[in-house]
Protein backbone atom coordinates (compact mmCIF):
# COMPACT_ATOMS: atom_id res chain seq x y z
CA UNK A 1 0.00 0.00 0.00
CA UNK A 2 1.37 3.39 -1.00
CA UNK A 3 1.16 6.18 1.60
CA UNK A 4 -0.35 8.66 -0.87
CA UNK A 5 -2.78 7.93 -3.69
CA UNK A 6 -4.99 10.34 -5.61
CA UNK A 7 -7.57 8.86 -7.95
CA UNK A 8 -9.13 11.30 -10.44
CA UNK A 9 -9.34 14.03 -7.79
CA UNK A 10 -11.10 17.25 -8.73
CA UNK A 11 -11.84 20.26 -6.53
CA UNK A 12 -14.32 22.92 -7.59
CA UNK A 13 -15.67 25.97 -5.79
CA UNK A 14 -17.52 29.17 -6.52
CA UNK A 15 -15.85 32.54 -5.94
CA UNK A 16 -18.49 35.22 -6.36
CA UNK A 17 -19.76 34.78 -9.90
CA UNK A 18 -16.84 32.60 -10.99
CA UNK A 19 -16.56 28.83 -10.94
CA UNK A 20 -13.03 27.78 -10.02
CA UNK A 21 -11.39 24.38 -10.44
CA UNK A 22 -8.06 24.39 -8.56
CA UNK A 23 -7.67 20.66 -9.24
CA UNK A 24 -8.96 18.78 -12.28
CA UNK A 25 -8.85 14.98 -12.56
CA UNK A 26 -5.51 14.50 -10.80
CA UNK A 27 -4.24 10.95 -10.34
CA UNK A 28 -0.95 10.48 -8.50
CA UNK A 29 0.81 7.80 -6.45
CA UNK A 30 3.71 8.45 -4.07
CA UNK A 31 5.71 5.49 -2.78
CA UNK A 32 6.76 5.05 0.82
CA UNK A 33 9.88 7.06 1.68
CA UNK A 34 9.80 8.97 -1.61
CA UNK A 35 10.33 12.71 -1.84
CA UNK A 36 8.19 14.43 -4.47
CA UNK A 37 8.43 18.06 -5.50
CA UNK A 38 5.28 19.81 -6.71
CA UNK A 39 6.05 22.64 -9.11
CA UNK A 40 3.85 24.94 -11.13
CA UNK A 41 2.92 28.62 -11.46
CA UNK A 42 0.63 30.43 -9.03
CA UNK A 43 -2.86 28.99 -9.25
CA UNK A 44 -1.70 25.66 -10.63
CA UNK A 45 -3.19 23.69 -7.70
CA UNK A 46 -0.12 22.85 -5.59
CA UNK A 47 -1.48 24.19 -2.30
CA UNK A 48 -4.93 22.74 -2.91
CA UNK A 49 -3.44 19.30 -3.53
CA UNK A 50 -1.58 19.45 -0.21
CA UNK A 51 -4.72 20.60 1.61
CA UNK A 52 -6.67 17.69 0.14
CA UNK A 53 -4.05 15.27 1.49
CA UNK A 54 -4.07 17.04 4.86
CA UNK A 55 -7.83 16.57 5.14
CA UNK A 56 -8.50 20.31 4.99
CA UNK A 57 -10.22 20.36 1.57
CA UNK A 58 -12.72 17.75 0.40
CA UNK A 59 -12.48 16.56 -3.19
CA UNK A 60 -15.51 17.40 -5.30
CA UNK A 61 -14.99 14.12 -7.13
CA UNK A 62 -12.50 11.26 -7.03
CA UNK A 63 -10.79 10.21 -3.84
CA UNK A 64 -7.55 10.85 -1.97
CA UNK A 65 -6.08 8.06 0.15
CA UNK A 66 -3.52 8.66 2.90
CA UNK A 67 -2.18 5.44 4.35
CA UNK A 68 -5.15 3.71 2.73
CA UNK A 69 -7.67 6.02 4.47
CA UNK A 70 -10.09 8.07 2.36
CA UNK A 71 -9.67 11.71 3.40
CA UNK A 72 -13.42 12.30 2.99
CA UNK A 73 -14.37 9.53 5.41
CA UNK A 74 -11.98 9.97 8.34
CA UNK A 75 -10.06 13.25 8.29
CA UNK A 76 -9.06 12.82 11.94
CA UNK A 77 -7.25 9.56 11.21
CA UNK A 78 -5.63 11.18 8.17
CA UNK A 79 -4.26 14.05 10.28
CA UNK A 80 -2.64 11.56 12.64
CA UNK A 81 -0.59 10.31 9.69
CA UNK A 82 0.28 13.69 8.21
CA UNK A 83 2.47 16.59 9.25
CA UNK A 84 1.38 19.73 7.38
CA UNK A 85 3.30 23.00 7.18
CA UNK A 86 1.33 25.70 5.32
CA UNK A 87 2.95 28.57 3.46
CA UNK A 88 1.63 31.08 6.00
CA UNK A 89 1.50 30.37 9.73
CA UNK A 90 1.64 32.26 12.99
CA UNK A 91 2.85 31.75 16.54
CA UNK A 92 1.28 32.64 19.85
CA UNK A 93 2.74 35.73 21.55
CA UNK A 94 4.43 35.40 24.94
CA UNK A 95 4.96 31.66 24.56
CA UNK A 96 8.52 30.43 24.54
CA UNK A 97 9.62 27.98 21.87
CA UNK A 98 9.49 25.18 24.44
CA UNK A 99 6.00 26.17 25.62
CA UNK A 100 4.77 26.44 22.03
CA UNK A 101 5.84 22.91 21.17
CA UNK A 102 4.61 21.53 24.49
CA UNK A 103 1.18 23.04 23.77
CA UNK A 104 0.97 21.37 20.36
CA UNK A 105 2.30 18.08 21.70
CA UNK A 106 -0.63 18.08 24.13
CA UNK A 107 -3.01 18.94 21.28
CA UNK A 108 -1.63 16.00 19.28
CA UNK A 109 -2.30 13.69 22.20
CA UNK A 110 1.34 12.97 23.06
CA UNK A 111 1.30 11.44 26.53
CA UNK A 112 2.81 13.31 29.46
CA UNK A 113 5.67 10.86 29.93
CA UNK A 114 6.62 11.10 26.22
CA UNK A 115 6.11 14.82 25.81
CA UNK A 116 9.34 16.19 27.23
CA UNK A 117 11.53 13.78 25.29
CA UNK A 118 9.55 14.32 22.07
CA UNK A 119 9.72 18.12 22.30
CA UNK A 120 13.44 18.13 23.09
CA UNK A 121 14.15 15.70 20.24
CA UNK A 122 12.31 17.90 17.74
CA UNK A 123 14.12 20.99 19.02
CA UNK A 124 17.42 19.26 18.30
CA UNK A 125 16.27 18.08 14.87
CA UNK A 126 15.48 21.67 13.81
CA UNK A 127 18.48 23.14 15.69
CA UNK A 128 16.45 25.28 18.10
CA UNK A 129 17.32 23.51 21.35
CA UNK A 130 19.67 26.24 22.57
CA UNK A 131 16.96 28.85 21.91
CA UNK A 132 14.15 26.92 23.60
CA UNK A 133 13.58 29.61 26.23
CA UNK A 134 13.27 32.43 23.67
CA UNK A 135 9.89 33.90 22.78
CA UNK A 136 8.56 32.16 19.67
CA UNK A 137 7.10 35.39 18.24
CA UNK A 138 10.55 37.01 18.23
CA UNK A 139 12.13 34.41 15.96
CA UNK A 140 13.45 35.24 12.52
CA UNK A 141 11.49 34.07 9.48
CA UNK A 142 13.82 31.12 8.93
CA UNK A 143 13.71 30.06 12.58
CA UNK A 144 9.92 30.29 12.57
CA UNK A 145 9.80 27.93 9.62
CA UNK A 146 12.02 25.48 11.50
CA UNK A 147 9.70 25.80 14.50
CA UNK A 148 6.69 25.08 12.28
CA UNK A 149 8.47 22.01 10.96
CA UNK A 150 9.17 20.81 14.52
CA UNK A 151 5.51 21.32 15.41
CA UNK A 152 4.42 19.24 12.40
CA UNK A 153 6.78 16.41 13.41
CA UNK A 154 5.65 16.14 17.06
CA UNK A 155 3.23 13.25 16.49
CA UNK A 156 5.78 11.30 14.42
CA UNK A 157 3.85 11.34 11.12
CA UNK A 158 4.98 9.06 8.29
CA UNK A 159 4.04 11.75 5.72
CA UNK A 160 5.07 15.42 5.59
CA UNK A 161 3.35 18.04 3.41
CA UNK A 162 5.32 21.26 2.99
CA UNK A 163 3.90 24.28 1.15
CA UNK A 164 6.69 26.48 -0.21
CA UNK A 165 8.86 26.00 2.92
CA UNK A 166 11.83 28.02 1.62
CA UNK A 167 10.01 31.06 0.24
CA UNK A 168 11.17 34.44 1.46
CA UNK A 169 14.26 33.12 3.25
CA UNK A 170 17.68 34.68 2.86
CA UNK A 171 20.71 32.61 1.86
CA UNK A 172 21.64 31.51 5.37
CA UNK A 173 18.06 30.76 6.39
CA UNK A 174 17.53 28.74 3.23
CA UNK A 175 20.69 26.69 3.75
CA UNK A 176 19.83 25.98 7.37
CA UNK A 177 16.30 24.81 6.52
CA UNK A 178 17.53 22.68 3.61
CA UNK A 179 19.87 20.89 6.03
CA UNK A 180 16.97 20.26 8.42
CA UNK A 181 14.78 18.94 5.61
CA UNK A 182 17.57 16.63 4.47
CA UNK A 183 17.68 15.23 7.99
CA UNK A 184 13.89 14.76 7.95
CA UNK A 185 14.15 12.96 4.63
CA UNK A 186 16.81 10.70 6.15
CA UNK A 187 14.25 9.63 8.76
CA UNK A 188 12.35 7.73 6.06
CA UNK A 189 9.40 10.12 6.02
CA UNK A 190 7.49 10.46 2.75
CA UNK A 191 7.80 14.11 1.62
CA UNK A 192 5.66 16.24 -0.69
CA UNK A 193 7.14 19.70 -1.17
CA UNK A 194 5.38 22.44 -3.15
CA UNK A 195 7.57 25.23 -4.47
CA UNK A 196 8.05 27.74 -7.26
CA UNK A 197 11.75 27.16 -7.78
CA UNK A 198 13.45 24.02 -9.02
CA UNK A 199 16.58 24.95 -7.06
CA UNK A 200 14.63 24.32 -3.84
CA UNK A 201 14.21 20.66 -4.81
CA UNK A 202 17.66 19.70 -6.04
CA UNK A 203 18.88 18.43 -2.66
CA UNK A 204 15.54 17.21 -1.33
CA UNK A 205 13.49 15.40 -3.97
CA UNK A 206 13.86 12.41 -6.23
CA UNK A 207 10.96 13.28 -8.56
CA UNK A 208 9.09 16.35 -9.79
CA UNK A 209 5.34 16.56 -10.45
CA UNK A 210 4.39 19.47 -12.69
CA UNK A 211 0.95 21.05 -12.22
CA UNK A 212 -0.56 23.48 -14.70
CA UNK A 213 -4.04 25.01 -14.43
CA UNK A 214 -5.10 22.37 -11.91
CA UNK A 215 -4.00 19.40 -13.99
CA UNK A 216 -1.06 17.06 -13.53
CA UNK A 217 1.14 17.58 -16.60
CA UNK A 218 3.88 15.07 -15.78
CA UNK A 219 5.88 13.25 -13.11
CA UNK A 220 9.58 13.16 -13.92
CA UNK A 221 12.69 11.89 -12.08
CA UNK A 222 14.66 14.89 -10.90
CA UNK A 223 17.82 13.71 -12.65
CA UNK A 224 15.99 13.86 -15.96
CA UNK A 225 14.38 17.22 -15.18
CA UNK A 226 17.76 18.73 -14.36
CA UNK A 227 19.40 17.18 -17.38
CA UNK A 228 22.10 15.35 -15.45
CA UNK A 229 22.13 12.60 -18.05
CA UNK A 230 24.03 13.58 -21.17
CA UNK A 231 25.11 17.16 -20.71
CA UNK A 232 25.53 17.99 -24.38
CA UNK A 233 23.52 21.16 -23.77
CA UNK A 234 23.27 22.86 -20.44
CA UNK A 235 22.59 26.18 -18.79
CA UNK A 236 25.44 27.63 -16.76
CA UNK A 237 25.82 30.55 -14.43
CA UNK A 238 28.78 32.67 -13.46
CA UNK A 239 29.16 35.30 -10.77
CA UNK A 240 31.46 38.26 -11.21
CA UNK A 241 33.16 41.10 -9.40
CA UNK A 242 32.69 44.39 -11.21
CA UNK A 243 30.91 45.19 -14.46
CA UNK A 244 29.91 42.24 -16.70
CA UNK A 245 30.69 43.93 -20.02
CA UNK A 246 33.96 42.14 -20.71
CA UNK A 247 32.48 38.78 -19.77
CA UNK A 248 29.42 39.30 -21.99
CA UNK A 249 31.61 40.13 -24.97
CA UNK A 250 33.93 37.18 -24.38
CA UNK A 251 31.04 34.75 -23.98
CA UNK A 252 29.29 35.81 -27.15
CA UNK A 253 32.46 35.16 -29.15
CA UNK A 254 32.82 31.56 -27.92
CA UNK A 255 31.69 28.57 -30.03
CA UNK A 256 28.71 26.79 -28.51
CA UNK A 257 27.62 29.69 -26.28
CA UNK A 258 23.96 30.74 -26.65
CA UNK A 259 21.46 32.98 -24.89
CA UNK A 260 23.73 35.14 -22.70
CA UNK A 261 21.51 36.94 -20.17
CA UNK A 262 21.89 38.89 -16.94
CA UNK A 263 21.04 36.96 -13.78
CA UNK A 264 21.10 38.87 -10.49
CA UNK A 265 24.78 39.44 -9.67
CA UNK A 266 26.11 37.44 -12.61
CA UNK A 267 25.36 36.02 -16.03
CA UNK A 268 23.48 33.00 -17.31
CA UNK A 269 24.13 31.29 -20.63
CA UNK A 270 23.49 28.07 -22.51
CA UNK A 271 26.49 26.00 -23.61
CA UNK A 272 26.31 23.29 -26.25
CA UNK A 273 29.47 21.22 -26.60
CA UNK A 274 31.95 18.97 -24.83
CA UNK A 275 33.79 19.51 -21.52
CA UNK A 276 37.03 20.58 -23.25
CA UNK A 277 35.16 23.34 -25.05
CA UNK A 278 33.58 24.48 -21.81
CA UNK A 279 37.00 24.64 -20.14
CA UNK A 280 38.11 26.86 -23.01
CA UNK A 281 35.15 29.18 -22.39
CA UNK A 282 36.30 29.68 -18.80
CA UNK A 283 39.88 30.27 -19.96
CA UNK A 284 38.75 32.93 -22.42
CA UNK A 285 36.65 34.62 -19.75
CA UNK A 286 39.67 34.96 -17.49
CA UNK A 287 41.86 36.24 -20.34
CA UNK A 288 39.23 38.88 -21.16
CA UNK A 289 39.79 40.40 -17.70
CA UNK A 290 36.51 39.21 -16.21
CA UNK A 291 36.81 38.60 -12.46
CA UNK A 292 34.94 35.31 -12.11
CA UNK A 293 34.09 34.27 -8.56
CA UNK A 294 31.82 31.33 -9.39
CA UNK A 295 31.33 29.28 -12.53
CA UNK A 296 29.08 26.26 -12.74
CA UNK A 297 25.80 24.72 -13.64
CA UNK A 298 22.75 26.95 -13.29
CA UNK A 299 19.25 25.81 -12.42
CA UNK A 300 16.35 26.87 -14.61
CA UNK A 301 13.48 28.78 -13.07
CA UNK A 302 10.54 26.51 -12.36
CA UNK A 303 8.33 28.16 -15.00
CA UNK A 304 10.81 27.20 -17.73
CA UNK A 305 10.97 23.61 -16.50
CA UNK A 306 7.21 23.32 -16.03
CA UNK A 307 6.52 24.69 -19.48
CA UNK A 308 9.04 22.34 -21.07
CA UNK A 309 7.74 19.23 -19.33
CA UNK A 310 4.07 20.12 -19.73
CA UNK A 311 4.59 20.67 -23.46
CA UNK A 312 6.44 17.33 -23.71
CA UNK A 313 9.70 18.91 -24.80
CA UNK A 314 13.13 18.74 -23.17
CA UNK A 315 14.17 21.57 -20.85
CA UNK A 316 17.52 23.23 -21.39
CA UNK A 317 20.22 20.84 -20.19
CA UNK A 318 18.46 17.59 -21.02
CA UNK A 319 19.84 14.83 -23.22
CA UNK A 320 20.21 15.69 -26.87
Amino acid sequence: MNPVELEHVSVSRRDGKRDLSPLRDVSLTVAEGASLGLVGPNGSGKSTLLKVLAGLVRPTSGRALVGGIDTRLDSTAVRRRVGYVPEQFGVYPRLSILQYLDFFARAHGVSQWERRNTVETMLRVVDLFDQRGDEAAALSRGSRRRLALAQALLHNPPIMLLDDPLSGLDGRGRLELVEVLKEVRGMGITLLIATHLLVDLTQLCDSVAVLRAGQLASVTPLTVALGREGRGRQRLRLELVGQPGAAVGALREQPGVLDVTSADDGLSFVYEGDPDGLANVLEQLVESGAKVTQFGRGVEHMDELAAALAEDREPVGSRQ
